[in-house]
């Protein structure tokens, strides 16, 4: 509860400024309303103020006094507000000016000493302009709460698409929920749902228009199967009167009604207490509502949907008052002022529906029971982390982040009386709906939704695994379901196979899972899955790998290809992970082959400049070394530009550093990257400037976009540099400017895509970083708060503590033995661990580098293909792609090939049928001379499970060869077709 002692928003009636002019606010905020002021009309500006008194007053400070106010810095950001206490001083401490982000609202806390009297607030700004509002002095005592009460389901907010903070809605549901309901400030949008500040009215109110249900993963990606309701009379409210819970969302209007919400999975509960008679309204922008005012009943269904609401059919809405109304309209209205509504929907039928309320809210359940339910639910998973030592701000910050993380990817399957079924969002089938039924195929088991895994297999996938590896499974098993039924799994499922970002990122994702035991899935199917993502050319743009057809043989992906220098290194990460899965499963020839695919990221690297660029087919460079420019945004690079995507080698950080001349070098190349700004300017081939360009430009750590998720490894790149103290820097700086603003709806440097941006956070705050996805191993840093405990599902506990001052590690000991290395593997995690951290003012020699797939000081080595010649008419079968294909007249032929040059040893060799006809039993065969041969490698009973499939084959022992030859003995059809057949050798 906070208590004013002292408030001027410089609206009429409050205390007059002695300096400044008071004004109507900033002309083009990115986030905010023009022309107001934070809240209300006006706001003060100051213009190169120096330092000024601003207010006199005489406030004794008590325990807990602070003061407080909101900035717009426009020019300059050295500006603070000060006190003058009874002594003559002020308060302690400076500002980092760095904390602000200019051309926005910022709040400022600071504590005023207790036992002083303030005698003035004074105003330091230099040569500064902008504006201030809300000033304040006032006592905030602190509060105690469980870790699910500090959660701000507001925070993310207070965005736009030309500048994100988040850009979040406030969802209110249950951990991965079926449903989300959301207060809208405009209900005819499935993108900016909920703008915290930027579209209140003209009084500069806060304004809903109101309540949604929701299923959007991303304003980006846009909502689907929305459904309003709306209770009668004017809106207004202020944020003061809101609470933003996961499993509660309440408001005050200006007019005295108050609307509540809590959620079940399928279902809610609304409580509308009105000053007067009760009206609650229903609309749908396409589908329909119908009433039933004698028995209080609303039905319909919503077919609202995004362009890329890919797969999303009908839903229906059941839902039912606790009274009789009268009809009025779209609405009904009631005898007295409060009325109840459970309302529930389903992806299958309106029975289901109707079923899903009775199974969830029964008739006759208090508001207050689906409130605890739902916040019992958000407390088991939040609890699991404990914190001490962390202030209220770090608390807000870290549970919110869980919360956001815990949020997705959502259930899309129902309890029947059948058992557990869904409406497939991934088979093309489907039936015409009707009004009682959807258009979709219904299909028996789980569903799993809403992911987009570009962003999320970074941290979020991993951090599912540590902290929550049964629920971890359960989603896991709900995509696999994808791939059962629609024979892929969605690279971004919105629900279905949205056409959007780069990598098959599932593939390293749910490796890594599995690789830190988690369980509960069809681990098989899932490696089918990446397997099919990894060696089969997609049948549209809108699943598996672009530019597989081409890449998989040329090594690297072609010019051809939209961005395909970031698919040729998110395909090496994927490959990683695929490698440390085959290897798990027992699939020794797939390991091999995947693990040196994974260093394929060399044959992008341009030594002439230094960084990674596009290359055409014929292995040409996009750009000459005089053309070639690492601040150029798009092109080969996804959301991001050259430096961002100089360093996209987690996998294999001393093959990076390698590449650079060393750790040296890539020590150096990071120095340099954390030092060049950004602009935000050169927008190279977007052609105008996007929202991550700027936010990318205000984070104000060079290069550094910590706003995007391509550049979220980059700091920890350090420890494979030998500078881990560089690593813990940069850390602690994100961790401590980049997060802040959770009171006015910010939070987040940018798009908080499904949890990413928050995993990331809870991540760094514990001293553990995923860092190598899809190995079972995090590199460490200094943790941020004194002591954090982790309570592991499996009954186990991770214990992490800090002692001393400063933000870099000079020790460690883990479970009482001093640990030298800057990482851990998972299975001391997952057997319960004590890390006691002892920190620095200095950067130490603590922390050896981490494991990596590179050895030794050479550049990687990935296998390549022999160059070499075999009959005219076979060219096909060596032109470095799987468009192509020979049939030939038999179902056993034999193919001679010749290598040019001296021959490098074989290593593995791969076959790639064509459309008819696959190879199921063949010997390869090499010859020193092309006429006595020896047999290298001879296989039966093989498969190809898909046509053009690239399977790989590794020899016993490496043969360096002039001539081979492959004897195909059996095949499934009278004639064979091949696509390709390649022979992959090392360097001698």
């Amino acid at each position: 509860m906070i208590a004013d002692r002292f408030f001027s928003s410089f609206e009429e009636g409050d205390p007059v400024p002695l300096a400044g002019e008071v004004g109507t606010g900033p002309g083009r905020p990115a986030t905010a309303k023009a022309g107001a002021g934070f809240t209300g009309r006006h706001a003060l500006r100051y213009e190169r103020p120096g330092r000024v008194r601003l207010f006199e007053v005489d406030l004794p400070a008590g325990e807990h006094t602070e003061l407080s106010y909101v900035v717009f810095p426009e020019e300059g950001l050295s500006i603070a507000l000060d006190v003058e206490l009874d002594d003559g001083s002020t308060l302690a401490g400076t500002l980092d000016p760095k904390a602000f982000y200019p051309g926005q609202w910022n709040l400022v806390r600071r504590p005023v000493p207790a036992g002083r009297t303030v005698r003035a607030i004074v105003l330091s700004g230099g040569d500064a302009t902008g504006w201030l509002d809300d000033v304040r002095i006032a006592d905030r005592p602190p509060r105690q709460h469980d870790p699910v009460d500090w959660v701000r389901t507001t925070r993310g907010t207070h965005s736009s698409a030309e500048f994100s903070r988040g850009n979040t809605f406030p969802a209110t549901a249950v951990p991965h929920g079926f449903n989300f309901w959301t207060p809208v400030t405009d209900a005819s949008s499935t993108t900016w749902l909920y703008e915290y500040h930027r579209r209140n009215d003209a009084a500069n109110r806060p304004r809903l228009e109101g309540f949604a249900l929701s299923h959007q993963p991303s304003p980006w990606m846009g909502d689907r199967h929305t459904f309003h309701v709306v209770p009668a009379g004017d809106l207004a409210f202020g944020h003061e009167h809101e609470t933003d819970r996961p499993y509660h969302y309440g408001v005050r209007f200006d007019s005295g009604t108050s609307v509540e919400l809590a959620p079940a999975d399928h279902a809610t509960m609304f409580r509308f207490s009105f000053p007067g008679e009760a009206v609650v309204g229903f609309s749908c922008n396409r589908g329909n509502v119908r009433l039933d005012p004698k028995r209080g009943i609303v039905t319909g269904h919503t077919r609202v949907r995004s362009r890329l609401s890919v797969g999303a059919r009908r839903m229906f809405v059941y839902g039912t008052f606790d009274r009789p109304g009268r009809r009025r309209g779209k609405a009904l209205a009631f005898d007295t002022g409060t009325v109840e509504l459970r309302i529930a929907t389903s992806l299958i039928s309106l029975k289901q529906a109707r079923r899903n309320l009775g199974q969830e809210i029964p008739a006759g359940t208090a508001f207050e029971q689906v409130r605890d339910d739902a916040r019992e639910a958000w407390q088991g998973l939040l609890g699991r982390v404990e914190l001490d030592g962390a202030t209220e701000d770090q608390l807000t910050t870290f549970y919110s982040g869980l919360y956001r993380l815990f949020l997705y990817p959502n259930s899309g399957h129902e309890d029947t009386p059948s058992g557990r079924r869904h409406a497939s969002p991934v088979v093309r089938r489907w039936w015409p709906s009707t009004r009682k039924r959807t258009g979709a195929k219904v299909l028996d088991g789980p569903m799993s939704v809403n992911n987009g895994f570009w962003d999320t297999y970074r941290t979020c996938w991993p951090a599912y695994a540590l902290l929550a590896p049964a629920r971890c499974g359960e989603l896991i098993e709900g995509f696999v379901q994808q791939y059962r039924e629609g024979g892929w799994i969605a690279r971004w499922s919105s629900p279905g196979y949205a056409n959007l970002m780069t990598g098959t990122s599932s593939d390293v994702a749910f490796a890594d899972a599995y690789l830190k035991g988690v369980r509960g899935f069809d681990v098989h199917a899932a490696y089918e899955a990446a397997l099919k993502n990894a060696t089969v050319p997609p049948p549209n743009r809108a699943v598996g790998r672009k530019g597989l057809r081409e890449s998989i043989f040329l090594g690297y992906t072609p010019l051809s290809t939209h961005e395909g220098l970031s698919w040729a290194l998110e395909a090496c990460v994927n490959d990683f992970g695929i490698a440390n899965l085959a290897e798990a499963l027992g699939h020794r020839d797939d390991a091999k082959y995947f693990r040196r695919r994974a260093l394929n990221y060399v044959h992008h690297f341009d030594d002439r400049v230094g960084f990674f660029q596009g290359r055409h087919r014929d292995g040409r460079w996009r750009w000459s070394p005089q053309e070639y420019g690492p601040t150029r945004w798009g092109f080969d690079y996804t959301e991001t530009d050259g430096w961002n995507m100089a360093f996209s080698v987690p996998h294999d950080g001393k093959g990076l550093a390698n590449l650079f001349g060393g750790r040296a070098g890539l020590e150096s190349k990071l120095d340099t990257f954390f030092s060049t700004p950004e602009t935000g300017r050169n927008t190279g081939s977007y052609g105008g400037i996007i929202h991550e360009m700027t936010e990318a430009r205000d984070v104000r750590l060079g290069q550094y976009g910590h706003s995007n998720q391509p550049s979220h490894h980059i700091p920890f790149m350090y420890l494979h540099a030998g500078a881990p103290g560089k690593a813990q820097a940069v850390v602690r700086e994100v961790l401590t400017r980049c997060y802040l603003g959770s009171e006015i709806g910010q939070g987040y440097p940018g798009d908080e895509d499904n949890g990413e941006m928050s995993a990331w956070y809870v991540f760094a705050a514990l001293g553990l970083y995923p860092l190598a996805v899809g190995s079972p191993v995090y590199v460490l840093g200094a943790p941020l708060f004194p002591r954090a405990t982790i309570r592991l599902e499996n009954g186990n506990q991770v214990v992490i503590t800090t002692s001393g001052t400063g933000m870099y590690v000079r020790r460690l000991r883990v479970n009482g033995e001093w640990h030298e290395q800057s990482w851990l593997a998972h299975d001391v995690l997952a057997a319960g661990a004590t890390l006691e951290f002892t920190l620095g003012e200095e950067p130490s020699g603590w922390g050896g580098p981490p494991p990596s797939l590179t050895e030794g000081d050479a550049p990687p080595r990935p296998l390549t293909d022999l160059t070499g010649h075999s009959r005219p008419d076979l060219a096909a079968l060596f032109d470095d792609t799987s468009r192509t294909q020979i049939t030939f007249d038999t179902a056993t032929p034999a193919i001679e090939y010749t290598v040019d040059g001296p021959p490098r040893p074989v290593e593995v060799y791969t076959l790639t049928p064509g459309s008819r006809g696959a190879p199921t039993a063949w010997v390869l065969e090499g010859s020193a001379d092309g006429r006595h041969w020896e047999t290298l490698d001879s296989r039966a009973d093989e498969t190809f499970r898909w046509q053009r499939q690239t399977r790989p084959f590794a020899l016993a022992t490496p043969a360096a060869l002039p001539h081979y030859r492959l004897r195909v003995t059996a095949a499934t059809g009278r004639r064979l077709s091949l696509a390709q057949w390649e022979l992959l050798a090392g360097e001698r």
